[in-house]
């Protein structure tokens, strides 16, 4: 058994988590600075400035249909390549707890959590971590997509 960690996995509202790839993250921002846009959808109601740039802001709970976030005190910046033309872009998740780098086996995967129809569009696939089944987000379509989501 490999005990490299190749994953990241962070707690996005109370008791519920998802990972994504360790290559994935950026930086983690304790306050961030979070500039609110109207009209927005309540998953993506704002955008963090880092290092001079303003990235989208995704609150993961609410994408999903839970509680969200009440005071966002950390936010870990994240990097994916949007489709088709390869392009590195930048996004910021809300986090409810500081991440941990954890090793994710082929042996531990297992179905998406049943609780929401948008784990479908925004995730590659998922394992099992004790009682939980915690999806491994697909960044490109969470961000690149997300108005497909809801329907």
């Amino acid at each position: 058994m490999n005990s490299r960690h190749n994953a990241v996995l962070f707690e996005f509202t109370s008791g519920r988590h998802a990972a994504i790839g360790l290559h994935e993250v950026a930086e983690l921002i304790m306050s961030p600075n979070l500039v609110h846009v109207p009209l927005a959808p309540d998953y993506c109601h704002s955008l963090c400035i880092w290092q001079g740039r303003a990235i989208p802001f995704m609150d993961l709970a609410s994408l999903i249909g839970q509680r969200s976030l009440e005071k966002i005190s950390l936010a870990l910046v994240v990097t994916y390549f949007a489709r088709p033309n390869g392009e590195q872009r930048w996004g910021a998740l809300g986090l409810s707890a500081h991440f941990r780098m954890v090793s994710v086996e082929d042996d531990a995967a297992c179905l998406l959590p049943q609780d929401s129809s948008a784990w479908i569009s925004i995730a590659h696939s998922c394992f099992k971590l004790v009682d939980e089944n915690v999806p491994i987000l697909n960044l490109d379509a969470l961000f690149e997509h997300r108005l497909e989501l809801i329907a």
